[in-house]
């Protein structure tokens, strides 16, 4: 699922919403973290209601649900060793929660009120639900994934809707086993915007970002016909007394590149596992969740996370861990003592274009972008000379651009130039701040190099 994001415009007050729905974090059974949800096998069966054929009245007339449904599918089988296989039925209703469910897992839009039902109301902004069912052994049984009949859907972009090939891809990595991600420039992080954010289509969460491959892989296997040598980094995140470190984010970026390669939320003992990288090299780092995206968007009802609903973590300064080399078929440990000090620098918030959101900026290459970042302590002179940047060689901020800007409502917001490169990778890519006193902080995955979705809005 998906929840709302708020988007405020310079100099003025909110003008949209959106939705919040290891690496990637998976899903368990239980907090005793032993066993993953997965399907068995490789196939996945699906059934398609009537419902996307014949849509409702909150669908836009002509939008083309079931292509967008079918491109939404092949971004997952493409990505990771899975085939799903598709029937249809005249069905229009998930699986009533709290039941075993009838082993058919349906993809629905019919305002039923069965499918109203998990999203509490006309008030809910979720975009779309996603129900699954399994065993104690961690075997899916049955994913059921229906579109809340409250809001207003499109294909096209039109303003104030929800994409619907980003609400079905995001769905659907939960319907393979993930949880929500903590990159902000994931298809799997827990907000969806609404199209308009930003002025623009939201078309950016169609594309998987390489935390959310690398999560499907985690669980299903790369593709044989692309398969490659991967690697692995684990460890440890613990505070100086000791004590583990529950629902940090770590995450790894490429070194030649920058890109945003994974990431992982910490288990209740302080575990963190990256898999399925590129043999290179990284950089490691760990961060709170108290950002654009808080832990208990990480949290689901039930399983490994469920106990961040109701564990308070302690703010933290971000650490820099190091730098590691990863080798294919094998795992690097790289653990972390968090400081004692402190954090007086946050980032809390995201933009261009005169706003500011919980959402990934997408970019276009050769163009340069003016950004904004809010936070608290995100003050021009209390930051370092060269304190704002990208980590990417690819993206060059002009330092003579930063501005303090003024929006009110408690906020403090600086702007900056950023131009991206002709060759720059397609990918998500990190915003660092550092304070004089040398503390760094981070919008982790918070601009996105989409040549595709670019293109498709302009």
């Amino acid at each position: 699922m998906r929840r709302f994001s708020t988007v405020l415009m310079l100099l003025a007050t909110l003008i949209l919403s959106s939705a919040r729905v290891q690496t990637y974090t998976l899903q368990y059974t239980d907090a005793a973290i032993k066993t993953q949800i997965k399907w068995q096998g490789h196939k996945i069966y699906l059934t398609l209601s009537s419902s996307l054929y014949a849509p409702p009245a909150n669908i836009k007339a002509g939008s083309d649900v079931v292509g967008a449904l079918h491109r939404a599918l092949a971004s997952w089988s493409e990505a990771t060793d899975i085939e799903f296989v598709e029937s249809w039925s005249k069905e229009q209703s998930i699986s009533a929660a709290g039941s075993k469910g009838d082993g058919i897992s349906l993809i629905t839009m019919a305002g039923t009120a069965e499918n109203a039902a998990p999203f509490l109301g006309a008030s809910s902004d979720m975009s779309g639900r996603t129900r699954v069912f399994f065993t104690k052994t961690g075997n899916i049984t049955e994913a059921d994934i229906v579109l809340n009949p409250y809001q207003q859907f499109s294909t096209d972009g039109t303003f104030g809707t929800y994409d619907i090939e980003a609400t079905f891809v995001h769905e659907l990595g939960h319907l393979l086993g993930l949880e929500h991600s903590s990159v902000v420039g994931a298809t799997m992080q827990p907000r969806q915007g609404r199209n308009g954010i930003y002025s623009l289509p939201t078309f950016g969460p169609r594309t998987l970002s390489q935390d959310d491959v690398a999560g499907a892989c985690a669980i299903y296997g790369q593709r044989p016909e692309t398969a490659t040598s991967r690697g692995s980094v684990v460890g440890t995140v613990s505070y100086r007394s000791g004590a583990p470190v529950f629902g940090a984010n770590v995450w790894a970026e490429e070194a030649t590149t920058g890109t945003l390669a994974a990431s992982s939320v910490t288990l209740a003992n302080g575990t963190y596992q990256i898999d399925n990288l590129v043999p290179g090299k990284y950089y490691v780092r760990v961060e709170a969740l108290d950002g654009l995206v808080l832990t208990s968007e990480i949290a689901s009802q039930r399983g490994a996370y469920a106990g961040l609903v109701s564990n308070f973590v302690s703010p933290f300064q971000t650490l820099e861990i190091g730098r590691i080399n990863v080798v294919g078929e094998q795992t690097v440990r790289l653990n972390a003592e968090l400081s004692d000090s402190t954090a007086h620098l946050k980032t809390t918030l995201v933009g261009f274009n005169g706003q500011l959101s919980t959402l990934a900026v997408p970019l276009a290459p050769g163009r340069n972008y003016t950004i904004y970042v809010g936070g608290d302590g995100v003050v021009l002179k209390q930051l370092a000379a060269g304190g704002v940047a990208v980590t990417s060689r690819y993206l060059n901020v002009n330092q003579t651009s930063l501005v303090q800007q003024q929006f009110g409502a408690g906020l403090t917001v600086i702007s900056f130039d950023v131009f991206v490169n002709e060759d720059a990778p397609e990918g998500d890519y990190s915003i660092r701040l550092k304070s004089q006193s040398g503390e760094v902080a981070y919008i982790v995955g918070g601009l996105t190099v989409d040549r595709e979705a670019v293109a498709e809005v302009q």
